[in-house]
C-alpha cells in the first residue's frame, strides 16, 4: 500500500497544535479532523455527517469554491500498490466562513461553531444532491482482512422464485411487506430474529429479501460475530452507515447463560439501541434454531426488536397444495416444512407418521 499526504501549505508535515492539543493521531501522519479545527481554529466543533454521497463529485466542486471561499486544504491519499486505484481518499477544505468540510470515500462531514451555523446549515443543504441513490441490491459483502484492516468483496446473489401463496405460511406475506417498509428506512436502526427448525425457508428468505433492499448487505459468519467488541470492528462499523448485517445460526450470541452476558452480545444491544445504533443506524438480521426461550430477554425488549418471526412446517392445506403444484401425486396427512416437500420423493418409501419425529419432535 502506497501512502501519499499532501496539502497546498508546506506545513503538512508538521504537527500543528492549539495549546497542548496534538492533531494526529498516536504520533503518526494520521489527523484526527476534530482536533484539527481546533487547533486551526480554537474551538470545539459541532458536527454534521452525511453519508453514501457522490465524494469524487462533491471534492471536486468544492476544490473549485462551490460551498464558499477556500482559505486552506489538508488531503490524504492512499494507493493499491498494484492497481494503482486509490482506497483511501480524505480531503479537508477549510472556508473563509469558518467551516470545515470533510471528504472521504461516500461520506461528509462538516464542522462549525454555534457563530457559523447558518453557513453550515446552507452546505448541508447543498450537499444532500449529491446523495447516492442505491439500486436494489443483488449481492451480498463478504469481510475481509487487509493490511489496511477489515474491507469487505461483493458477491453476487441469486435471487429465489418465491410464491408467498405457496412456500411459506399465510401469515408471513403481511410480515414480509413490513419488513421490507422498515429496514430500508434511512439511519435507522432495528433488530429481525428469524427462528425455526432447520428447513423451514429462513435463509431462503433471506437470500430473498436481500433483493428488496437497498441498502448494503454484509454478511457476519458466526465466527466473526464472536468478534463484535474486538476493537477493530469500530472503524469497520463506522465505514459501514446504514447497513444491514445478517448473521445465520447466531444461537451463540443471543442466548443467555446463566444469567451472565456476553461482551459480544452487549455490543450487539448497543448496535439494535444504544448509542452506537442511533448514531449508524445499521440493522442487524439473525437467524437462530434454540428455543425462543433461550434468547437473552434484552434482545425481545419491546423497542428494540423489529420483528421476531418463527417458520413452521407449512399448514396441511399449503402442504398437499405444493405437492399438488409440483406434480406430486399424493397427500399426505400431517403439515412438512418446505425442504422436505422440495426434495419430496414418492419413491422413497416416504411415510409421514415416521417422518414427524424427525427434527420437530420434543
Amino acid at each position: 500500500m502506497d501512502r501519499t499526504t499532501h496539502s497546498i501549505s508546506k506545513k503538512t508535515f508538521e504537527k500543528p497544535t492549539y495549546g497542548s492539543v496534538d492533531t494526529f493521531m498516536n504520533g503518526g501522519l494520521m489527523v484526527i479532523t476534530s482536533k484539527l479545527f481546533y487547533s486551526y481554529f480554537g474551538q470545539i466543533p459541532n458536527i454534521y455527517v452525511v453519508d453514501k454521497i457522490d465524494d469524487k463529485k462533491l471534492r471536486s466542486d468544492a476544490a473549485i469554491g462551490i460551498f464558499g471561499k477556500i482559505i486552506h486544504q489538508i488531503a490524504r491519499q492512499e494507493f493499491d500498490a498494484v492497481t494503482q486505484l486509490a482506497t483511501l481518499n480524505i480531503h479537508n477544505f477549510f472556508l473563509e466562513s469558518g467551516v470545515l468540510i470533510n471528504v472521504s470515500n461516500e461520506s461528509m462531514m462538516l464542522y462549525f461553531t454555534e457563530q457559523n451555523k447558518n453557513e453550515a446549515l446552507g452546505i448541508f443543504e447543498q450537499v444532500k444532491k449529491y446523495k447516492i441513490k442505491r439500486k436494489k441490491t443483488t449481492e451480498i459483502s463478504l469481510i475481509t482482512m487487509t493490511k489496511s484492516g477489515l474491507e469487505t468483496q461483493e458477491i453476487a446473489i441469486k435471487k429465489p422464485k418465491i410464491d408467498f401463496s405457496l412456500h411459506y405460511n399465510e401469515d408471513f406475506f403481511t410480515i414480509h411487506k413490513a419488513i421490507v417498509k422498515n429496514i430500508n428506512k434511512s439511519n435507522t436502526n432495528g433488530l429481525y430474529l428469524f427462528h425455526g427448525h432447520p428447513g423451514t425457508g429462513k435463509t431462503t428468505y433471506i437470500r430473498y429479501l436481500i433483493h428488496h433492499l437497498h441498502k448494503k448487505v454484509i454478511f457476519l459468519s458466526t465466527k466473526m460475530a464472536g468478534e463484535l467488541d474486538n476493537v477493530a470492528m469500530t472503524p469497520f462499523l463506522l465505514q459501514n452507515r446504514n447497513a444491514v448485517i445478517v448473521i445465520e445460526d447466531a444461537e451463540e450470541l443471543i442466548t443467555s447463560r446463566d444469567e451472565v452476558r456476553n461482551s459480544n452480545l452487549s455490543m450487539l444491544l448497543n448496535l439494535t439501541d444504544g448509542l452506537m445504533g442511533e448514531s449508524l443506524g445499521i440493522q442487524i438480521v439473525a437467524t437462530f434454531n434454540t428455543n425462543v426461550t433461550n434468547i437473552d430477554k434484552a434482545l425481545l425488549r419491546k423497542g428494540r426488536l423489529s420483528t421476531i418471526y418463527e417458520f413452521k412446517p407449512l399448514t396441511l392445506i399449503r402442504t398437499n397444495a405444493l405437492l399438488n403444484k409440483l406434480n406430486y401425486q399424493i397427500e399426505v396427512t400431517q403439515p412438512l416444512p418446505i425442504s422436505d416437500i422440495f426434495n419430496f420423493n414418492s419413491s422413497n418409501n416416504y411415510e409421514p407418521k415416521l417422518r414427524k419425529a424427525v427434527g420437530f419432535g420434543n
